[in-house]
């Protein structure tokens, strides 16, 4: 019998979650996704990741979800190619609201929506704002990758769209430099909202450059 422990596939599918730049004390990405997802692993569950790349996240959770619908997208079009069977990919940018309505045309309502995207602060928020309140399912999560690059000015480290596969399809009048403050104002309203017993969040978890937000 295959092993459906995480970390093993995402290993064997060469997805980079749980390597030294995405764990902290011994505790990497794919260990905090499985100790929220182990419960639903035989469930028939929709799951959708943002930021596509060479496919490699999409087929550990296929691999992990065997009942599983995974979905991605991606504004690199040539990630199309990658689909597969209970894979489909659909190309756009996270932060068009029309596209994201109408992605998968019959526009399925997912259990999982994880971004590991463009890590662009106002393209993220614009993401969940519409994902989080229209297309997750009562009880879903929502789970934020590399929340270190919230902080950075990326233009000034290196140039991001050589450097980062599908970000030259971005266009290039558009600056992609972060400001932290527009994080830490949403984070901040998700407190208030939970302190005031408002809003569609019941929990936010922090983890090491990720957060995980559950939906009432």
């Amino acid at each position: 019998m295959k092993s459906r422990n995480l970390k093993i596939l995402g290993m064997a599918q060469g997805t980079d979650k749980h390597d030294a730049d995405h764990s902290f004390t011994g505790v990497s990405y794919l260990d905090v996704y499985e100790q929220y997802l182990l419960p639903h692993q035989d469930e028939k569950i929709a799951l959708m990741e943002i930021g596509v790349k060479d496919g490699a996240s999409l087929r550990m959770w296929k691999s992990f979800f065997p009942r599983a619908d995974i979905f991605g997208i991606d504004i690199d079009p040539r990630c199309k190619t990658l689909e597969q069977e209970r894979i489909r990919i659909a190309t756009g940018s996270q932060d068009d609201e029309q596209f994201l309505a109408g992605c998968f045309g019959e526009r399925p309502r997912f259990h999982v929506i994880i971004d590991d995207g463009s890590h662009i602060n106002r393209m993220t928020l614009a993401s969940f704002q519409y994902l989080f309140h229209h297309r997750l399912h009562s009880g879903g999560l929502y789970i934020i990758e590399d929340l270190r690059c919230s902080y950075d000015k990326l233009q000034t480290q290196f140039d991001v769209r050589k450097n980062w596969p599908g970000m030259r399809y971005n266009d290039p009048a558009v600056s992609l430099d972060n400001d932290r403050k527009d994080m830490d104002d949403f984070f901040l309203k998700i407190l208030f909202d939970l302190d005031h017993r408002k809003g569609e969040i019941q929990f936010i978890h922090f983890w090491s450059n990720m957060c995980v937000i559950k939906k009432v």
